[in-house]
């Protein structure tokens, strides 16, 4: 039997996954962008920094250190949990999506799903546990209504 209906839970999964993707993701990319123009600023500024030094004058980069300050600090210490979390929930909302292109056949997809999710929010943290919350429960739901449409009445 194939499920030929893309329900409102599917589409909700999916976008909560991107979701979670993104917020494992952006921070460390836009991290490595602040700290990129820190060093080109830095290099850029540099011989008027020696002129204004000579003249008596203090300049520092205070403001982009500020920005880059009240960011995460630990975001570019583990890149690879981050990375690893980000995969594994790409897989996890794969599997949802397979296991829901054919519903009766697929069941090990839909029992790997909620374990990868679980995975990635083991190693993302509880800030992504509670973005994946709703995945992870319609994920668990899907368990027991294989074509994830928990709104209708037919059986």
């Amino acid at each position: 039997m194939k499920n030929t209906t893309i329900t409102p839970a599917l589409v909700f999964l999916i976008a909560d996954v991107a979701v979670g993707v993104a917020f494992l993701l952006l921070p460390p990319l836009v991290m490595g962008f602040l700290l990129l123009l820190k060093d080109v600023f830095g290099v850029l500024v540099l011989p008027f920094t020696f002129l204004f030094g000579l003249a008596g004058w203090s300049s520092d980069m205070s403001s982009l250190d500020s920005v880059m300050g009240g960011l995460t600090p630990n975001v570019l210490r583990h890149p690879f949990r981050a990375i690893s979390a980000a995969v594994m929930l790409a897989v996890g909302g794969l599997c949802s999506v397979l296991a829901c292109g054919s519903p009766l056949a697929a069941q090990v997809e839909r029992r790997l799903a909620p374990l990868f999710t679980l995975g990635a929010v083991l190693l993302g943290g509880p800030e992504l546990g509670l973005i994946m919350l709703p995945a992870f429960l319609i994920q668990l739901g899907a368990l027991r209504r294989p074509e994830m449409d928990f709104f209708s009445r037919e059986k």
